[in-house]
Order: C-alpha cells, then structure tokens, then sequence
C-alpha cells in the first residue's frame, strides 16, 4: 500500500540536507556527511543499507599517460570525486594517511559522474572517480587505467550507501517507515535475485542499452542493515581526522522490521 515519487539528488550532501529540509521523506546517501550531521545534534538516522563495496563497482581513473599507478602518486595532483565527503574521498585519505602522506597535499575537486570523461580527456583533472555509466565510458572510449579500487581488499563488503530518514519523521510514522525500510529491504533482494529485471531497469529507467546493461558490474546490493559493516565508516572517519573521537552507528541506525 505503500505510494512514492522518485526523485533525484545529485550527491550525498544534498540527499542529506533535502531530508533535513523535509523535501524528501527518504533518500539515498554514503554516512560520512550523516555522521556529521548526527554530530551536530541535527535529526537524522539510517532507516536501511542500499548496498555494500564490491570490486569492479567504482574506482579512481587516470589515463595512461598521467604517470600516476598508485594513491601515492597522487600527491600534488588533481583528483576529482562526486563530494569531498564522499566514502570514495573518504577512502583515498584513508590509504594516503596508512602511507605516511598527507592528504592535503592532493587537490581534491568535486565532479559529477557524468563529466568525468570529458575532465580526463581535457586534462583538467589528474585522476578521477567513476562509476557505473561513467565508469564504462572512461574505460570504453578513453582506455583510462585503474588507480585504486575502491570496493577490493580491506574495503569489500563495507557498507558503502544506505536510507536516511529524519528520526522525528520516523518516530511519528512508525508503519511508513516500516513500509519504506521492508520495500527498500525487498527491492535489494529483487535486484540481487533477478538479473532480468534489474537490467529492465538499466534500460528502463537510466536509458541504457542493453548490451551496455549487460556489461554493468552491479553494485553488492544489501537487503536489510549490518552492525559492523556500518561501524567501519565511523573507524574510518576516525582515523582520517574527519571527528575526533568514537562513534557508535548504532546510536543512529533504526532496526529493521521483523516482520518484512
């Protein structure tokens, strides 16, 4: 019974700040900038994961002549990501400060997905985070080199995006909420257990064609919410500097409904 209007945002801060506002009940957002947030007393929680790091999902891009072939050659370069809160952002940090190099001595720029081809094609950015579309057409038509993947290694299986909702909201629509969080739930199970109908979907809805739907790498859809994948965010938000002490996901996360 539950009826909703999609709507797009273009990165994770103003998903976070269009919940806030109340122009959206729900949205999709990395938990850097909702840690912050919550920091700052504002009213906000993680209703649901959206889907996990995976390899293959989303990485750093340079072209083949940059010179640049690994996170530490990226100091005194331009390196563009979605949001400078982004988890990618967030993660590139993590593995320059693991290397004894300072993250401030990379220039760091926002860039939508969608101009990342362009920007590396012109040389107005060094290296670049892509995914999905952009990803496949830096690859395809450029022949850019992968720097860092940002779901391998110690990253896979981080829980990488979810819901958000305004706790207020949530406390006051307890059976929408549930409502929300067990579709979510549901429609992650569907696209993890039904290749046709997620790729319908790439067709459908992003204009992809089908042949480019086929070669898409998946995101790791999540159904339903975990402790610990969730905690890594805030250790690693911890140890780039980004707060400066312990925080508990839990104390913003609402448990999912038992009876999905």
């Amino acid at each position: 019974g539950l009826e909703w209007t999609p709507s797009w945002v273009d990165n994770s801060g103003i998903a976070v700040t269009s919940v806030l506002s109340g122009d959206l009940v729900a949205a999709n957002s990395s938990y850097f900038g909702v840690i912050d947030a919550a920091l700052q007393g504002l009213d906000i929680v993680v209703v649901t994961e959206g889907w996990a790091s995976a390899p293959g999902t989303g990485s750093l891009e340079t072209m083949p002549d940059s010179g640049i072939e690994s996170v530490e050659d990226l100091i005194g370069k331009t390196v563009a990501v979605v949001s400078l809160n982004s988890s990618h952002a967030i993660k590139l940090k993590d593995q320059l400060l693991k290397a004894d190099l300072d993250p401030d001595d990379v220039n760091w720029v926002e860039l939508p997905y969608g101009e990342v081809a362009t920007a590396l094609e012109q040389g107005t950015v060094d290296a670049s985070s892509a995914v999905g579309a952009a990803l496949a057409a830096a690859k395809n038509d450029l022949g850019t080199v992968t720097v860092f993947d940002y779901g391998s290694g110690e990253y896979e299986g981080m829980a990488e995006s979810g819901y958000i909702m305004k706790r207020s909201f949530v406390e006051a629509n307890p059976n929408t909420t549930a409502a929300i969080q067990c579709t979510l739930a549901e429609s992650a199970q569907l696209a993890l257990d039904d290749e046709e109908t997620y790729l319908g979907e790439l067709t459908a809805v992003f204009g992809m064609p089908p042949e480019a739907a086929k070669a898409d790498v998946p995101p790791a859809f999540i159904s339903g919410s975990r402790a610990d994948a969730l905690q890594k965010n805030a250790d690693i938000y911890l140890n780039v500097g980004s707060i400066e002490g312990e925080f508990d996901m839990s104390s913003i996360t609402i448990p999912m409904p038992e009876n999905c």
